[in-house]
């Protein structure tokens, strides 16, 4: 009590309160202008451990070994960036174009299974099948137009590379400067800490930067398996926009709720409906397959990564797309983690459990 005290003077409490309203009032500005310091914050932390591997083993000075990490790390996304956005695009322009087709074959395909529909049951009225007809013309007609509309966009932001270039240009400027003056940046946030709780706030900031560590490579490691597992299942079939689909269906499995179902139901329901019952029981398995292996390793992997329960875990990423829309995605999992940290070091304390 005697440090809560110390620690919620009136003083604090305004500031606190201050803040909170101004985060309300202008957080859409806030989000646009921290975003570039965001991201150098998050690269800075993913890092840590490689500059101080150069630091340790090379005995580079700090500067020169986080120079050194982000000109190698920054090469090779771009590298990688260059590629994958390269094979996008082609295919994004390519599914744009055959649209049309597609519409075509599936409108005639629905006419001959209602002619079908018709011959097996001659009590079927015209007017039923003229409004079925034009029902799901009507749907191809909004989908088609849909999807060329989320293709433009796409493809739109694609093209916005100035603004683009600013913010990776912003973000590793200032990765830079937070891996590179880390000590100077926490000496002087730990100013405004009352000297009774540094020491805790400091085993809570080591704390939560391990769990931050920890839940994003646990995150990548998942989208990269699943990116694997439907990338390497859809070459092998044959599919056209294989990386395309492999890339979207690795965001879905990793987005809770959601999955990559939306994207495996209807694709299996059309390929029955076509009569390519092999296409359908082959994306059948491959569904069940990532599913399969995201429930068998999820846990391993996040529970070794982060340490919070899968259940606390997807509350957070629940709860966070309430408060917080997107990316609440991102934003709930960092509550959680900093609710854990502060848990564990003693920051503040939760009450035993009794029978």
């Amino acid at each position: 009590m005697k440090l809560l005290r110390e620690f919620l003077t009136p003083k604090r409490i305004i500031l606190f309160l201050a803040v909170v309203l101004f985060l309300i009032f202008f957080s859409r500005q806030l989000i646009t202008t921290t975003l570039p310091f965001l991201i150098g914050l998050g690269f800075a932390i993913l890092l840590e451990p490689l500059i101080g591997l150069l630091e340790k083993h090379l005995r580079l000075p700090r500067g020169i070994a986080v120079l050194a990490t982000l000109v190698a790390v920054a090469l090779l996304t771009w590298y990688t960036l260059f590629l994958v956005v390269g094979k996008i695009i082609s295919e994004l322009m390519d599914l744009a174009a055959l649209l049309p087709l597609y519409r075509e074959t599936i409108t005639d395909l629905t006419n001959e299974f209602l002619g079908q529909l018709e011959r097996l049951n001659e009590s079927l009225p015209p007017v039923v099948s003229l409004n079925i007809q034009h029902s799901v013309k009507e749907f191809l007609l909004t989908l088609e137009q849909g999807t060329k509309d989320l293709i433009s966009k796409v493809l739109a932001a694609f093209t916005s590379l100035p603004v683009f270039l600013l913010v990776s240009l912003i973000s590793l400027v200032s990765t830079f400067f937070i891996a590179k003056d880390k000590e100077l940046i926490v000496a002087a946030l730990m100013r405004f800490v009352p000297p009774a709780l540094r020491e805790q706030v400091t085993q809570t900031r080591q704390r939560v930067v391990i769990d931050l560590f920890g839940f994003i490579k646990g995150r990548l490691l998942m989208l990269i398996i699943a990116v694997l597992i439907s990338g390497v299942g859809l070459f092998f079939i044959g599919t056209r926009y294989w990386l395309l689909m492999a890339l979207a269906i690795g965001i879905l499995d990793n987005i809770p709720i959601v999955g990559p179902g939306i994207i495996f139901t209807p694709w299996i329901a059309v390929s029955v409906l076509l009569g390519n019952f092999n296409r359908a029981a082959y994306l059948t398995f491959l569904y069940l397959l990532i599913f399969s292996v995201r429930q068998l390793s999820e846990p391993k992997i996040m529970g070794d990564s982060v340490g919070i329960h899968p259940l606390i875990m997807l509350l957070a990423i629940y709860g966070g797309v309430v408060f917080f829309g997107f990316l609440g995605i991102f934003i709930g999992p960092i509550i959680a983690i900093l609710i854990r940290a502060a848990s564990l070091t003693g920051l503040f304390k939760l009450p035993p459990y009794s029978k």
